[in-house]
């Protein structure tokens, strides 16, 4: 990276006010193919308000090391675009582990974890073809098929004043956040929701993010089938077999499972605190174990 120095002084001190959640069918499609862990995998998407409109996502892996895609490299994507969208071209690991609700010196772990995700996302190759494109070079004929990765960046590990700092450029939006823009299918939330009072490891920061994503998607069914009668609102219903799935918990042992339902409980309380949500409850099956997490919205 050349000029060191002058990109340092782009950098910001602190995260940007807002967090923000792309929501458009091709996000949300791509991290849960990965979650489910199906690696090099093709998959179409077409738009149900326009057949015309397709999107085709390819996963490759460019490295000898296999990898997918959990709920907290997910976190850092929507951390990482929060902070794009807000016009900074510039950021540090510690900056995204800010964001993402760690304290004001985040761990070399958490970082260490972060530059891993956004490694990840530099090697996910994205084949698009629909209409969108077109918009985007503002033409209005032809055909455009576009290929790119899912989120671009370069980085550089350094030592500054006996600190160990790692600078990450982001050297364009990449498709799938151009498109969730110009689908205006961003979700804004406010930042104080991404620090409950919990440590935030991965796995913290992981079950924050999909509660918190998936409370906002039935919000904001709820809001528009309010207006639209062809909307139909999503239940306000969350099978903890998915949070477990999506945070890598799956497999899990018994007291971990404990201790994830704990912070859930904790994360709840605060998102009620907060006046983010009304009320919940937890919801046991026939055997008496819990299975799912009611709300009151």
């Amino acid at each position: 990276m050349k000029d060191t120095t002058e990109k340092l002084k782009n950098i910001q001190l602190y995260p940007a006010d807002s967090f923000k959640i792309a929501n458009d069918a091709l996000t949300k499609k791509l991290f849960e193919m990965c979650i489910d862990a199906k690696e090099n995998a093709e998959v179409e998407i077409v738009d149900s308000r326009a057949k015309d409109v397709k999107t085709s996502i390819k996963i490759s892996n460019y490295s000898d090391l296999k990898f997918s895609l959990n709920e907290f490299d997910w976190a850092v994507f929507d951390a990482a675009i929060s902070e794009r969208i807000a016009d900074n071209g510039y950021t540090t690991a510690a900056i995204i582990a800010r964001k993402l609700g760690a304290s004001h010196t985040p761990t070399k772990a958490l970082q260490d974890a972060i530059i891993a995700s956004l490694e990840k996302f530099a090697a996910i190759r994205i084949v698009a073809d629909f209409d969108a494109i077109k918009k985007m070079y503002e033409s209005p004929i032809g055909h455009f098929k576009f290929r790119g990765y899912l989120l671009p960046t370069e980085s550089l590990e350094m030592s500054v004043n006996g600190q160990d700092a790692a600078l990450i450029h982001f050297i364009s939006k990449g498709v799938v956040l151009a498109t969730a823009e110009m689908k205006d299918q961003i979700i804004t939330c406010d930042a104080v929701l991404l620090s409950p009072p919990v440590n935030m490891t991965p796995r913290a920061i992981a079950i924050n993010h999909f509660l918190l994503r998936r409370i906002k998607e039935m919000k904001g069914t709820a809001d528009a089938a309010k207006h639209n009668k062809r909307v139909k609102p999503l239940r306000h219903t969350i099978l903890l077999e998915s949070l477990y799935r999506a945070c890598g918990l799956d497999n899990a042992k018994n007291f971990q499972k404990q201790d994830a339902r704990a912070t859930i409980e904790t994360i709840l309380n605060y998102y009620v605190e907060k006046d983010f949500i009304k009320g919940y409850e937890f919801e046991t099956g026939r055997n008496r174990k819990v299975r799912a997490i009611n709300f009151i919205l």
